[in-house]
Formats: C-alpha cells, sequence, structure tokens
C-alpha cells in the first residue's frame, strides 16, 4: 500500500554565527570574561532564590554568598574606580603644577647627548601606542555599529525564528492528522477486496481445485478422444473387410464362370486341347471370410460415447467457472457485515487523534509564540529610538578617543616635520611647535575624559560581563540548560504528563533531529499499541467471514453409469481381437495360380489349333483372364492392403486402451474422493488466507503508524536551531557587541596612560622653547637661564 507522505515544510535560514576577526576580538573578551568570573555556574543563591521567589530575604551569609560569586567583577571594578579616582587627581595635580611653572611647564629643556635617541624611542613608542589606541577605537565604532546592526538584524531574526517554530508546530497536527487519516487506504483495499470477493476468494478456491480436477478433466476427454479413435478405428476395419469381402465374393463368381467356360472349350476341343493347363488351378486360394466379432466392442464404446460423457465434462467444467459467482451470490449478507465493522475499525483509528495530548498542547505552545512576536512588535519602535539613542553616545565616546589619536598623530606628523637636531629649543619652527602643541592637547584631552570613559566602561562591563558569564556561557556550554532543568518543571508548564523531560535532554534530541515522541518521552503517556489495537474489530471480521458457508462441491467428473460403461469397454476384449487368420490368408497368393500366366498357356494353346472356334474361345478367355487379373490387382490388392492398415491402426490403438481406461478410472476416483473430502478444507483454508490478506493490510498500516509517530513525526531539527539562533542573536549579536564596545573603550582608556606620560615627554622635543642652553662644542652644551646675571659683562655706571 502507498500512504501520503508527510509534510515537508520549509524554513528560514536560522541565524548564522559571528566568524573572522569579530570572532577573534570576541574570543578575547571572553578570555578576559572568564579570567575575572572563575566560579562555577550556577551559583547556590540563583537557585536558593528560583525556589523562593516569593521570600526572598537576604541575610548576611547570603549577601557575602553574592559577593564572593562576584568578587572577580568587584575586584575589577574597585580597580576602574581607582583609576578614575587617580586619572581625575593627577589630571588636576597635573594641570596646576603646569599652570604654576612646574612638572615640566618650564619652557626649557636640557640639550643633552642621547637627547636624538630619547626622541626617537619616545616616537616611535607614541607611535606603537597611539596605533593601539586606534585600533581599539576602531573596534569601538565597529561594536558599537555592530551593536545597531544587531538590534535591528535582530527583530527579523527573532520573526525568523518564532515563523520557523510556527512552522514546526503547525506541522506536527498536520502531521499527525495524515497519518490517521492513512488509514483510509486499507479500509478501501480491504472494502473493494470484500466486494470483489467472488472473484478474489472464489478464484482462489477455483485455483486450488483445478490444481486437481483439471488434470482429471482433461485425462477423461483424452479418454474420450481415444475411444473416439478406437471406434474409428473399428469402424474402419470392418469397412476394410467388408470391401474385401465383397471384392473377394466377385472374384469367385467371375473366375468360377470362366474357369466353366474354359472348362467348356478344352472339353470340346478334344485331343489337340489334351496337353493345355489344369482348369483345377483357377481358384481362390486366401481366404477373407474369417474375421474376429468386434460387435461386442464396438457396443461397449458406442453406450460409453453416447452416454453424455463430453456434457458431464462440460459441466465440471462450468462448475469450476462458475465458483466465483458462487462465492458472490453465497457471500451476500457477509459481506454486508463486514462492510460495516470496517466503518467500525476506522472510527476506531480515528478516535485516537484524541488521544494523543501533544496535538493540544502544542496549540498552546503556539499561542506562546504569537504572544511573543505581539511583544516584539508593540517594542520595537521604542528599542529602535532608544538604540539610535545609544548610538550616538557609542559615537560620541568613540569619537573623544579618536580626538585623543588624530591630536597624536598630528603631533607625531607635524612634530618632525620642523624640527632640526642642533636648531636652538628657542628658535623651532612654528610646524615642530604645533606638533608639540597637540601631544599637550591629546594629554589634556585624555587626562579630562579617561575617568568618564572608565566610568561608561565599569558600568558596561559590570551589566555586560555578568550577562556573559552568566547567562550566554552556561548557555552555549548547555550549563543553562541543566540549571534550568533543576528548577523548573518543564512538563507542568507544557501541560504534559511525562516524567524525566528536560530541556537538556530535549535540546540534545532535538539536535540529532530526533522525532518528537522520544524527545518528550510520549511512549510514557501513550500506550500506542492500546490505542491502535483494533483487535476486536478485526476479530468481527474473521469470525464474519469464517462463518460464511461457500458450498462448492458439486463437481462430478464421471457417473457410475458412465463409469461401469467405461469398464465394460475394458473388459470387452478390444485389446485381444484375434486376426492371426486374416493376417496368414493376406500373406497367401490371391488365386492359386497367376492369371496371366493362365493366359499365356491359353494363349500358346491356341495358336497350335487350326483356325476355328476353339482357337477363338481359347484367346477370348485369355483376355477375359487377363482382365480379371487387372481387375484383382486394381480392387482387390488395394483392399487387402486397406484391411491390413486398419487392423494395424486397430492393434495399436486397442493395444493399450485397457490400461489407460484403468488409470483413468482410478485418476477419476481419486480426484472425486478429493473433491467430496478436501474441497471444504480448501474452502476454509483460502477464506483463511483471504482473511489474513485482508487484516494484513491493517496490520501493516498499524505498523507504519507506529512507525510514522515514533520516527519520523514531528523531527525537532527546528526546536534547536531556533535556540541556537537565540543563543547567536541575543549573545553573539547582542551581548558580544555590547561587551566588545567596554572592552575597547576601557582598552583605549588604559592606553591613554603611557600615551600622556610619552606624549607630555616628547612635547618637550618639538615645542619652541623660551630658555635655551649655549653650546659650548658641537656636541657639548651648558645650560645658560636668560635671568642669569653671572657672565653678564660690567658696564661702566654713572655715580651721581
Amino acid at each position: 500500500m502507498a500512504y501520503q507522505n508527510l509534510t515537508n515544510p520549509s524554513y528560514s535560514a536560522d541565524a548564522a554565527p559571528d566568524t573572522g576577526p569579530i570572532k577573534v576580538f570576541s574570543d578575547m573578551v571572553h578570555s578576559y570574561l572568564n579570567l575575572v568570573q572563575r566560579n562555577d555556574f550556577p551559583p547556590a543563591f540563583l537557585e536558593q532564590i528560583l525556589k523562593t521567589p516569593d521570600n526572598i530575604n537576604f541575610n548576611t551569609d547570603q549577601i557575602k554568598e553574592v559577593l564572593m560569586y562576584e568578587v572577580g567583577y568587584l575586584v575589577a571594578l574597585a580597580i576602574g574606580v581607582v583609576f578614575i579616582v587617580l586619572m581625575s587627581l593627577v589630571g588636576f595635580c597635573f594641570a596646576c603644577c603646569r599652570c604654576c611653572g612646574n612638572c615640566g611647564g618650564k619652557m626649557y629643556q636640557k640639550q643633552t647627548k642621547r637627547i636624538n635617541c630619547k626622541r626617537r624611542f619616545q616616537y616611535f613608542f607614541l607611535l606603537v601606542v597611539t596605533l593601539i589606541i586606534l585600533a581599539g577605537d576602531i573596534c569601538a565604532f565597529y561594536s558599537n555599529s555592530k551593536i545597531d546592526t544587531a538590534v535591528n538584524n535582530s527583530f527579523t531574526s527573532f520573526n525568523n525564528t518564532m515563523d520557523n517554530l510556527k512552522t514546526y508546530v503547525n506541522t506536527v497536527p498536520q502531521d499527525v492528522d495524515i497519518i490517521i487519516n492513512s488509514s483510509s487506504a486499507p479500509i478501501d483495499l480491504a472494502n473493494s477486496r470484500i466486494t470483489d470477493i467472488g472473484p478474489v476468494l472464489g478464484g482462489m478456491i477455483k485455483k486450488d481445485i483445478e490444481a486437481v480436477a483439471n488434470p482429471t478433466l482433461d485425462s477423461v476427454q483424452t479418454l474420450v478422444n481415444n475411444l473416439n479413435a478406437t471406434q474409428q478405428s473399428l469402424n474402419a476395419m470392418n469397412g476394410s473387410f467388408n470391401a474385401l469381402v465383397e471384392q473377394q465374393n466377385q472374384l469367385v463368381t467371375n473366375l468360377t464362370a470362366l474357369r466353366q467356360q474354359i472348362n467348356n472349350t478344352l472339353s470340346s476341343c478334344g485331343s489337340p486341347c489334351s496337353s493345355g493347363p489344369s482348369i483345377e488351378d483357377l481358384a481362390i486360394d486366401a481366404n477373407f471370410q474369417n474375421v474376429p466379432d468386434i460387435s461386442q466392442s464396438q457396443k461397449a464404446i458406442d453406450d460409453v460415447l453416447n452416454s453424455r460423457i463430453a456434457d458431464t465434462i462440460q459441466k465440471a467444467r462450468q462448475t469450476l467457472n462458475d465458483i466465483p459467482q458462487t462465492v458472490t451470490n453465497q457471500t451476500k449478507t457477509s459481506v454486508k457485515d463486514v462492510q460495516d465493522q470496517l466503518l467500525n475499525i476506522q472510527r476506531k483509528i480515528q478516535d485516537v487523534r484524541g488521544s494523543i495530548p501533544i496535538v493540544d498542547t502544542l496549540a498552546t505552545v503556539n499561542s506562546y509564540f504569537d504572544m511573543a512576536m505581539n511583544y516584539s512588535h508593540q517594542y520595537q519602535a521604542d528599542i529602535v529610538k532608544y538604540n539610535y539613542y545609544r548610538w550616538i553616545v557609542g559615537i560620541c565616546l568613540s569619537c573623544i578617543i579618536l580626538l585623543v589619536v588624530v591630536c597624536n598623530l598630528l603631533g607625531l606628523l607635524l612634530g618632525p616635520c620642523g624640527h632640526r637636531a642642533h636648531v636652538d629649543p628657542t628658535d623651532r619652527n612654528c610646524a615642530s611647535n604645533c606638533g608639540g602643541d597637540f601631544f599637550m592637547a591629546g594629554a589634556g584631552f585624555s587626562f579630562i575624559f579617561a575617568w568618564l570613559l572608565m566610568l561608561v566602561a565599569a558600568v558596561l562591563f559590570a551589566v555586560g560581563g555578568n550577562v556573559y558569564t552568566s547567562f550566554c556561557k552556561p548557555w552555549s556550554n548547555q550549563q543553562l540548560y541543566k540549571f534550568v532543568d533543576a528548577n523548573v518543571n518543564l512538563s507542568k508548564q507544557l501541560n504534559i504528563n511525562v516524567s524525566n523531560l528536560s530541556i537538556s535532554s530535549l535540546y540534545s534530541d532535538c539536535e540529532k533531529n530526533s522525532p518528537l515522541w522520544s524527545t518528550l518521552n510520549l511512549g510514557s503517556m501513550i500506550n500506542l499499541d492500546e490505542y491502535l489495537n483494533i483487535s476486536a474489530y478485526t476479530g468481527d471480521v474473521n469470525s464474519t467471514l469464517e462463518n460464511t458457508k461457500i458450498d462448492v462441491s458439486d463437481i462430478t467428473f464421471m457417473s457410475n453409469s458412465q463409469r461401469d460403461q467405461v469398464t465394460s469397454v475394458t473388459t470387452s476384449g478390444v485389446d485381444a481381437l484375434n486376426f492371426t487368420d486374416i493376417n496368414q490368408q493376406m500373406t497367401k497368393n490371391i488365386t492359386k495360380t497367376n492369371l496371366i500366366s493362365f493366359a499365356d498357356q491359353l494363349d500358346t494353346l491356341a495358336d497350335s489349333l487350326s483356325p476355328g472356334s476353339a482357337m477363338d474361345e481359347l484367346r477370348n478367355e485369355s483376355i477375359a483372364l487377363r482382365e480379371l487379373q487387372n481387375s484383382i490387382d486394381a480392387n482387390l490388392v488395394p483392399a487387402i492392403k486397406n484391411l491390413n492398415t486398419s487392423i494395424s491402426n486397430l492393434q495399436a490403438k486397442t493395444k493399450d486402451l485397457p490400461g489407460s481406461l484403468n488409470v483413468t478410472l482410478a485418476n477419476i476416483d481419486s480426484a472425486q474422493k478429493y473433491v467430496e473430502t478436501n474441497v471444504s478444507g480448501i474452502v476454509k483454508d483460502e477464506t483463511r488466507a483471504y482473511l489474513n490478506t485482508i487484516l494484513g493490510y491493517f496490520e501493516s498500516y498499524i505498523n507504519w503508524a507506529k512507525a510514522m509517530l515514533t520516527t519520523n513525526l514531528a523531527r525537532c531539527k527546528p526546536v534547536a536551531g531556533a535556540l541556537d539562533s537565540a543563543e547567536v542573536i541575543v549573545c553573539q549579536y547582542l551581548v558580544d557587541s555590547f561587551n566588545a564596545f567596554w572592552f575597547s573603550l576601557g582598552w583605549c582608556t588604559i592606553f591613554f596612560i603611557p600615551s600622556i606620560i610619552v606624549s607630555v615627554k616628547l612635547a618637550k622635543h618639538y615645542r619652541r622653547m623660551k630658555n635655551g642652553d649655549v653650546y659650548e662644542t658641537p656636541n657639548d652644551h651648558l645650560e645658560m637661564a636668560t635671568t642669569s646675571q653671572q657672565f653678564l659683562i660690567p658696564r661702566p655706571t654713572a655715580k651721581s
């Protein structure tokens, strides 16, 4: 039987996980967060909160437990707070000192032998630090954009995931209906077989009976054919004998008359004819008058052939051919009862659908999906709007870092452009001085905004880091599923009375694309063997057909009278007819002397006589003998040959006739006994085989339905795909991008410290100094101050 295929829905593509450089950067963030949070998940306090959500009362021990769990984050936040405080304090002090002309605020640079080497080292060191900050700022820009893209695309991905789940959930009842409705296939096929019970069951019975009856009927037909052939041979032999006797009698008459004439002629001729031939040889030598009596055999065969045995054979064959119609006529009532029982079977199978609670449960689950999608549409506009504000703030923060980077890069670009190694610091050109000013501007901006950037990074770190370590990380390694399993009764949530149902096992099975039956362990709740047990109804079909009376035993191969007549043929002696005398006679000459030779002698005698009446008579009689011989050759000889052929054919046919007739009679007796004793058994056996065929349709369907329900129905790969998509959307698209942003801010802010130090030091090499040194040699120089009076040439002064 061909059953309808289950639905094969098409699903939208699942959210693809991040790959490439962003994946490498995310792994860096994950490594840092794993270093910060090294405690195992889940914390004990979280389990207690979930178990008693209505009675949350944190005592000292619980607070201590929370702090111990968050110790890594607290340490990191403490470092951030110290950074904010110290950076602000140092920046304030630095600004005050420089305003007072201290801390490098004096516009004077001491010239040393290694000043060029220091400048180059500081230049390349600041260049590396600036590039590192620039790389972090690029990551900040990209992460900020990635968050925006993730927020905007997450709604589409979320809707696609929900659509996939709804499609999956909707296919379950459809597939269940397909499986249940496929019961019409065996019902229709069984009904068709029941409707055609005559041709089908009758044909089966007919085939079995014909296996014995047809060879027997064929042997009876062969018997009739043999008797017909034997009868024809007897008639042919009898006709040949009568024709031969008639020819012989005619020959005797003619030969006797001719002999008397010759005798009279010879007697009247007297002494001249005394030397003539003896007329005693003109007589018949072979006598065909003695033929065996075949009348008894002929009568016996005629009696058989006239007993309407051909009609008996035809009637038997017609009875066999009428078996299908006989079965149809005798099972009309049973067929109607069986058709009613088939309807009961179909109703029983249809009731199975209502016994599968998962169908109604999935309808409830579908409502949750609709609710989630409604919430998504409801808050989408607000989320997009506030995300835009967040994006602007992220751009501003990234631009602050970019401002410092630009100042450093301008300083690195302009500083060397106007710098000359042997030019007095007080005479440095404008480009070099601008480069130094940009270095100081970058350091100033770093002091001004470092606390803000670190504050933002710390707050985002506390939120995003905890979301990753307490939610995304256990979600990725499936610890979250085990935690939910330990604290949430999934069976109760789904309203399914199934034990040992867990999200972990559900996800694991769905990853393997297992069917819903094994995934939800529905076998412990639904006994399919009980629901699909239709043996009571099939038993009614069985008993109805087995109790149906089917009688096809009215088959007669040969009546008793016909059998007696055939037996009389075997005892008629048809095979023992004695043709010895006839055969001996056929070996003799027809006449004692050859008539042609006798005629020649008469001609010779006539030639010796003088012309006269005697000579003419002898010549005439010689001609008559020759004509008579020609008549013998033309008529009697062929008649003898025909008789010989007829006897040979008859003997060939009658030689084994009694034996073959006895064998045929034995076969008829055996076949008749078989029909009389075994036909009822054949009817029962074939009825049982017919029933097994019909019931086999239902057994095949039940096995197929069980296989479909337990191994093919609702393979839940889309569920695992939906969970994976949710993890990708929430954790990789949103949380990882969020964490990458604060990590980039923190990265850049930390490198502000070496950037400030090196920028301030490098600025002295490029800014125009107000005080300079006097060089004694090209390589050595001494510090000089414009305010010093030590080496001034004395001038005369006028005294008043």
